[in-house]
């Protein structure tokens, strides 16, 4: 099965890292090139399409103002009437008339003309006079087509009539305007006027990207691509452009679509990609060759470091070279070397343990002796009814069965009954008339304590405090404070000075910049086990009274820990 090693993985995500990145920046340049140049083309074509217009828009104008200058001009229209009916020249008369008529269109031609645009008027016995010097045989054998699609009713009025054969051999678009006589009620002569479908196809024939034509109202093709068609009914949705040529019936329309906008870069993008996806493969197994070579030394390590996890505790690797590899061999083999020191120290440390417990399960044995010794001695004193010795050792066997249990926690009443044991002991070690007085609020009996937390307390103040004193008193006490228990132990004796006083309690707070040198292990000792407890807010303070002595206030709090009650165990 595959697995995905960590040298993989790295591997992995150095490919991805080229490859993705690659193809990504590779695909958003592709789109913005592609979107850009999309652009760029058909603002190019709407300008073309912009400058066909503007000339076809010229083209008519030329028409309409030719066509309104023949109309409207009175000599021109006397002269029109004149040879409405000439059927062919006869006589000068006819020829003067004909004469005048031709400057009329030389005086036309002085605001140029398009060279593919002519103009015939033809009267009613369909006599024909060109603008221009072209024979009319041609264009008098369709004169006759023509006029059946005029509309004779229709005066003073551009008619668009579409394409027709121009009679020299090519066609072209064809526009009527019906001269009429007011007065007569009939019209005079009809004025053509002809473009030439070169003239279309010359402006249409420099688009080459996309199809353009030229189409009449009624959706006839006047020029272009024949592809086309006026409706949109190409089911590939292509964008479509409508240009409106005003004072005509003409519409120009472009067509383009998005294959052809995007083909040649789309083809671009292909092979390019093609070419990365080729070379990213050729990097691809010259990477894995790289990488097997240069992952062969930690595979080395990764295979030393599995057999000295098996137990193989003397495998070591051989290094070779100085870079960084080899360095980190050298250092695995220190690292192995310390670890199997280690391994041996450590199993001499447990062998040791193991025969400092069996030392310790004896001397366990020892203790107990000196408890039944002194039990017997006891028993002995008493038969004798000596009292007072029975009692001190009494109370010597109930603080030697407290030392052997100190780990094990008590009440407040037990501990201060072995405090009672205690100072009968001292009393006869210090042939001192001490007296101890006790006085706990019962709802603090219960409390448990650490055992022999008191003990150091009271030692302190029997050590220090009575020093030729005749009559040494020591007053344990406890009461319910805010949020704990307040314990007081007090002494009559001469009391600490001043700054001892405030040094031990700054100790005692475990201040780190007070001087070290002073040292009260017993006291900090207390500190530290109540803190355990009772967490960081337990306090001891030692404080002068004013009568004389020494006040050593204890304050356990009580929120997150038990309490032994006369009913039971209740949390406080």
């Amino acid at each position: 099965m595959f697995k995905l090693t960590y040298y993989r993985r790295i591997q992995l995500s150095f490919l991805l890292l080229i490859f993705i990145p690659l193809i990504a920046v590779s695909t958003i340049s592709f789109l913005l090139i592609r979107s850009s140049m999309v652009e760029k083309l058909q603002l190019s074509n709407e300008n073309f399409l912009n400058v066909m217009t503007d000339e076809m828009n010229k083209t008519v104008d030329d028409v309409t103002f030719a066509s309104h200058f023949i109309v409207n001009d009175v000599n021109v229209r006397n002269n029109l009437k004149s040879f409405a009916d000439t059927k062919r020249i006869n006589n000068y008369n006819d020829y003067v008339l004909f004469t005048q008529i031709q400057d009329l269109f030389n005086l036309i031609n002085t605001k140029p003309l398009n060279n593919n645009i002519r103009m015939y008027l033809v009267n009613r016995q369909n006599f024909v006079i060109s603008s221009g010097s072209e024979k009319l045989t041609g264009v008098s054998s369709s004169v006759a087509q023509l006029m059946k699609r005029v509309d004779l009713k229709e005066p003073e009025k551009l008619q668009w009539l579409g394409m027709a054969d121009s009679g020299f051999g090519g066609r072209s678009y064809y526009i009527a305007r019906v001269i009429f006589d007011s007065r007569e009620k009939q019209y005079v002569s009809v004025l053509f006027v002809s473009i030439a479908d070169s003239y279309f196809n010359k402006l249409l024939s420099p688009v080459e990207f996309g199809k353009v034509a030229l189409f009449d109202s009624s959706g006839e093709l006047i020029s272009g691509n024949l592809d086309l068609s006026l409706d949109n009914s190409d089911p590939n949705n292509n964008v479509r452009t409508f240009r409106n040529i005003s004072k005509s019936s003409w519409k120009l329309v472009y067509e383009a679509s998005e294959k052809e906008w995007s083909g040649q870069i789309s083809r671009t993008f292909y092979t390019g990609l093609l070419v990365v996806i080729l070379l990213f493969l050729v990097f691809l197994m010259t990477s894995i060759l790289i990488a097997k070579r240069l992952h062969s030394p930690i595979h080395k390590l990764q295979r030393v470091v599995r057999q000295f996890g098996l137990g193989n505790l003397d495998v070591r690797l051989e290094v070779k070279g100085r870079d960084d590899i080899a360095e980190l061999g050298h250092t695995l083999n220190i690292m192995l070397d310390q670890l199997q020191q280690l391994i041996h120290d450590i199993e001499q440390e447990q062998e040791q343990k193991r025969v400092m417990e069996l030392e310790a399960l004896f001397m366990q044995i020892r203790p107990h002796f000196l408890i039944n010794t002194l039990n017997s001695i006891k028993c002995s004193l008493i038969l004798q009814q000596d009292k007072l010795h029975s009692g001190i050792i009494d109370s010597l066997m109930s603080l030697l069965r407290a030392y052997l249990k100190v780990n094990e926690p008590t009440t407040l009443e037990e501990e201060c009954k072995l405090l009672t044991h205690y100072v009968d002991i001292m009393k006869i070690r210090s042939e001192i008339p001490l007296k101890l007085d006790i006085e706990l609020e019962p709802e603090t009996k219960g409390l448990i304590v650490p055992k022999l937390i008191l003990q150091p307390l009271v030692e302190n103040a029997i050590v220090h405090g009575f020093v030729d004193h005749p009559s040494p008193t020591i007053r344990v006490s406890s009461y319910q404070a805010a949020g704990g228990i307040m314990i007081e132990i007090k002494d009559n004796g001469i009391g600490i000075e001043e700054e001892t006083l405030g040094r031990l309690n700054r100790r005692l707070m475990f201040d780190d910049n007070e001087d070290g040198s002073y040292q009260r292990v017993g006291l900090i000792n207390v500190v530290q086990r109540l803190r355990l407890t009772f967490g960081e807010e337990a306090t001891m303070t030692i404080s002068n009274l004013q009568q004389g002595g020494t006040l050593v206030s204890l304050y356990l709090p009580l929120e997150m820990h038990h309490v032994f009650l006369s009913g039971g165990m209740n949390n406080v």
